[in-house]
């Protein structure tokens, strides 16, 4: 039963080559036919044409015998000979009829069809038709003659010659023949080509794919675009943009396992140490004391330091594919104020929001909500750790969103009053671990890059400018700007 399914997978497997050998066949074997029906038509037409004008002589023939007699009466003489000629033909049997003014028969096969009333008014050009007569087929060429009588109404004479159409299949039979025995011939050769051609032509996805299959696991370089056919370029382009993401990530995964075994390898030792010293037989109270508040201090900041990586690897990871809807940033801004409001009354800091009330659509960006309270949370955090309090000067930290007027962009903005970040270091605080040197201050070097990273999956964009230029100390201000078709 479990092989069921993939049986059914293998049936309703198409092949490319088959599939293409068919839609190329397929309307060349239908046309075969039209194309028999075609010819035969075409025969037609040329049979009948050079028989057509012999049979448009004989009438003007005949028409040229008619005359007017001393009698005044109208009068066909068809000699002997010119009858048995007439009538010599080893194929097809010719009938002739000559009818006076009066529709009397002057000569010839009285049983001779008769044309319809419309075709009857007189015409003196020679016309065919098509009729039948005694069972057989027939062509019929007919036409009028005006005689000239002096004194007297110029009599009408009809005269019509018909032939059996004997002579006029053989020879379109002939042309057929002639046409399409060759084709017999010609359509297996087609077919054959038609099949080497697509043979050829596939070959280059077959080299494509023996390239594939003898490439290392490890090697994930791009497959060269120029070396395969213009219809197969987007196919391979599309593979190449894959192994560039599919790169990408195996060098993610490995820069957070790298970070992650760098960054914890510091508080386990310290960890261990602790450990080690408060398990010494001769460690007082006091030594075992400070060594446990070391060890949970150490843990405190592992437990920092992986929330971090994960945080990282989560927005580092999201890409395209996080989903996402509208998220009002006032709201998430709140959410986040009130998480870090007693954290920073601990610390004796004025933590405070300015701007844009909830609700408004100007505060709407389409996003991860996680991913973009995570940003706020970060950035917030950043403040409240590295903002000093002193007796001297009181920690603020305000957290801002406002609506450029001009622009319609959407700027976040979270400025504090400490000791700010150089100009050469501005750059750097943004790349994993780095941190600012002078602060003396703890911290895993995350939080920055968590925030460019999640602003930028966002559309974003993240800058640090000087808080309060020509003050001691000048505080720092991170700003986040939502362009307005990122919303």
């Amino acid at each position: 039963m479990k092989s069921q399914p993939w049986s059914f997978f293998k049936r309703e497997q198409r092949s490319l080559f088959g599939e293409i050998l068919d839609w190329m066949l397929t309307p060349l074997l239908l046309l075969w036919p039209v194309s028999l029906a075609l010819t035969w038509l075409v025969a037609q037409g040329l049979a009948n044409k050079p028989f057509d004008r012999a049979l448009v002589y004989n009438a003007q023939a005949l028409a040229q015998l008619v005359r007017v007699g001393p009698d005044h009466k109208v009068q066909f003489n068809l000699p002997q000979p010119a009858r048995e000629l007439l009538r010599a033909d080893e194929s097809d049997l010719v009938y002739y009829q000559v009818l006076g003014p009066k529709n009397e028969l002057l000569g010839g096969d009285r049983d001779l069809p008769q044309p319809d009333d419309e075709e009857r008014t007189p015409s003196y050009e020679v016309k065919l038709r098509d009729a039948e007569m005694r069972g057989l087929e027939v062509r019929v060429a007919s036409t009028w003659v005006r005689l000239e009588v002096a004194h007297a109404e110029s009599p009408l004479v009809f005269v019509q010659v018909a032939e059996t159409r004997e002579k006029r299949s053989v020879l379109a039979a002939e042309i057929i023949k002639g046409v399409m025995l060759p084709q017999f011939a010609i359509l297996p050769l087609a077919v054959l080509l038609v099949w080497l051609a697509l043979v050829r032509g596939i070959k280059p996805l077959s080299q494509l794919e023996e390239r594939i299959r003898a490439r290392k696991p490890d090697d994930l370089s791009p497959l060269d675009e120029k070396a395969v056919p213009m219809e197969v370029a987007p196919l391979v382009s599309s593979v190449n943009d894959l192994l560039n993401r599919l790169k990408e990530s195996i060098a993610t995964q490995k820069r957070f396992l790298a970070d992650a075994a760098h960054q914890l390898k510091t508080p386990l030792a310290g960890l261990r140490m602790q450990a080690d010293l408060a398990q010494r037989k001769d460690a007082g109270e006091e030594e075992l004391k400070h060594s446990l508040q070391q060890i949970g201090r150490a843990s405190v900041q592992a437990t920092h330091t992986v929330n971090q990586l994960l945080s990282l690897a989560r927005a580092e990871g999201g890409g395209a594919n996080i989903s996402r809807q509208p998220c009002d940033m006032v709201v998430l801004l709140s959410e986040v104020l009130q998480d870090a409001l007693p954290r920073a009354m601990d610390k004796g800091l004025d933590l405070g929001y300015e701007g844009a009330d909830a609700g408004s659509p100007d505060v709407v960006v389409q996003g991860n909500s996680v991913l973009l309270k995570e940003m706020v949370r970060n950035l917030v955090e950043n403040a409240i750790h590295y903002t000093p309090v002193t007796p001297e000067r009181v920690g603020v930290i305000t957290v801002r969103i406002l609506v450029d007027p001009y622009s319609h962009a959407l700027v976040i903005q979270v400025e504090d009053n400490g000791p700010g970040i150089p100009p050469a270091e501005r750059e750097r605080v943004f790349e994993p671990f780095y941190r600012a040197l002078g602060t003396n201050v703890d911290g895993s070097g995350l939080g920055l890059p968590i925030v460019l990273e999640i602003a930028q999956q966002h559309g974003a964009t993240v800058s640090m400018d000087v808080a309060h230029p020509g003050q001691t100390p000048p505080g720092a201000c991170f700003t986040v700007r939502f362009a307005r078709g990122s919303r």
